[in-house]
């Protein structure tokens, strides 16, 4: 059930942040790419870890999934925006949306 509940936290996270990110021309294509690349990582995940635990052991595998996790995180760091309109009121004001 944990582990249920951390998946689907982290799903809705990435979803929300696409749909965040998503410019105004173009958002359908944007969000199918988004989801697409999204479903690419989760298939590859335990294509890794079984690749690991084929060629070594089961540890080699996580280590190598985690391997990839600051490489996961910097991307994060390096293309998805500081902040969005949509953030608080303050920054809704700000730009002009009310």
């Amino acid at each position: 059930m944990l582990l249920g509940l951390g998946n689907g936290m982290g799903s809705g996270i990435l979803m929300t942040l696409g749909s965040d990110a998503s410019p105004d021309a173009g958002r359908a294509q944007f969000l199918g790419l988004w989801r697409v690349l999204q479903d690419t990582g989760m298939a590859v995940g335990p294509l890794v870890v079984s690749a690991g635990a084929a060629l070594g052991s089961l540890a080699a595998g996580i280590w190598a999934a985690g391997a990839l996790a600051p490489t996961a995180a910097a991307a994060l760091q390096r293309w998805v925006p500081r902040w969005t309109v949509h953030t608080n009121r303050t920054t809704r004001r700000r730009a002009g949306l009310g």
